[in-house]
């Protein structure tokens, strides 16, 4: 049975201006994006969104899966400091910031393509039906169901990494 599965990613910036830390952090309070959650202004995030379609059909007086196609849409939005030349204190500072925002991140990433290959394998695992609506009904159950499972474990990484403070996603005045 074909299933294809097709993930996008998209970095998306926000600029920032500020001449030290301090600055910086208030620009990202102003002009972050708002998490998805907790509506709070943060210094960055990752949205995915993941759809499905499928074909079914009769065989052998049972409702199959013919064919599924799973996309994601995957975004991160991060800050864009200009600043960010040299050597000083403060830039030194800045870079290791954005290195663990983006490491933190990455791991929202990660969680929307798994959360992808997890709805597709999912579905076609699930059994044929009686009927196609029951099947219907069991494959957008079943869909869902990984999309909480998903979802909760992204939330839960956020709350464990205190939405990467413990990462260093927090400047070291």
């Amino acid at each position: 049975m074909p299933a294809r599965v097709q993930v996008e990613e998209h970095v998306e910036y926000y600029r920032i201006q500020g001449r030290d830390l301090r600055e910086l952090a208030v620009q990202m309070q102003l002009h972050g994006p708002a998490h998805s959650t907790s509506g709070r202004r943060t210094a960055g995030t990752t949205h995915w969104s993941i759809t499905w379609t499928h074909r079914i059909g009769m065989r052998d007086g049972q409702c199959e899966l013919e064919s599924l196609d799973v996309d994601a849409v995957i975004r991160v939005t991060l800050p864009q400091w200009d600043g960010d030349r040299g050597n000083s204190p403060t830039v030194r500072e800045w870079r290791r910031f954005l290195a663990s925002l983006e490491l933190h991140e990455a791991t929202h990433v990660r969680h929307g393509r798994e959360a992808t290959f997890a709805i597709r394998d999912a579905m076609i695992a699930a059994p044929p039906q009686a009927t196609c609506a029951l099947l219907t009904r069991a494959l957008a159950r079943t869909a869902r169901s990984q999309l909480r499972r998903y979802t909760l474990l992204t939330r839960r990484y956020d709350t464990l990494t205190d939405y990467g403070a413990e990462q260093g996603v927090r400047f070291e005045f």
